[in-house]
């Protein structure tokens, strides 16, 4: 089955379009950035923190921008990763670099993002697509003749918890060594100072 056969794929929008002025009629959204993603994922992100976050747009434009939601998958054109928007990260303005699905009922979001990221022939389907070009960006037309199995809906939740279980583990892994790094070094610098003394 295609993924446009089962989920509406479009792109997130191009920021130098939208982009206004704070001015009173305009309002402030934050972007779903690689931050968002990577944080979703498991995975540690190293990115600039000084990079646009929010951008005002005009309260016209509002209700035609693609704004993060519940049941939305993301996926990154140019990082091949593709994540189920979590709760918290909902609300927010999405960008070009983002290709943005909206299931249908009978595809699982979880699922979708397994399959995405995880599923041998979807990573096959992906390496052809990209080869031979300069920048592995995928195109929304790729996207949309995925190639996807579509088993049980209840299948799919049980691959996507057992999966989103797998994740979370990574991001509480991950936060754990960042604070056992925060106190070594803070117990290093105590230890340094009781020395000098």
């Amino acid at each position: 089955m295609l993924l446009e056969s089962c989920a509406t794929v479009s792109q997130g929008a191009i920021l130098s379009r939208i982009k206004g002025n704070p001015v009173a009629d305009s309002i402030k959204l934050s972007l779903y950035t690689m931050k968002e993603m990577n944080e979703s994922l498991g995975i540690e992100y190293h990115g600039s923190t000084e990079k646009l976050q929010e951008v005002y747009v005009s309260k016209e434009k509002l209700k035609e921008l693609p704004i993060s939601k519940d049941g939305m998958v993301l996926i990154n054109l140019t990082g091949h990763q593709a994540v189920s928007v979590r709760t918290e990260h909902a609300g927010r303005l999405i960008p070009s670099n983002f290709a943005i699905i909206e299931p249908r009922s009978q595809l699982e979001p979880i699922y979708l993002q397994w399959f995405f990221n995880k599923h041998p022939e979807c990573l096959r389907q992906l390496r052809i697509a990209t080869q031979g070009t300069i920048v592995a960006a995928l195109s929304i037309k790729m996207l949309r003749e995925l190639k996807i199995e579509l088993p049980t809906t209840e299948k799919q939740q049980t691959i996507g918890n057992m999966n989103r279980i797998l994740d979370r583990k990574k991001r509480l892994v991950n936060e754990r060594l960042q604070l056992e790094e925060q106190l070594l070094k803070q117990l290093s610098i105590n230890y340094l100072k009781e020395e000098v003394k």
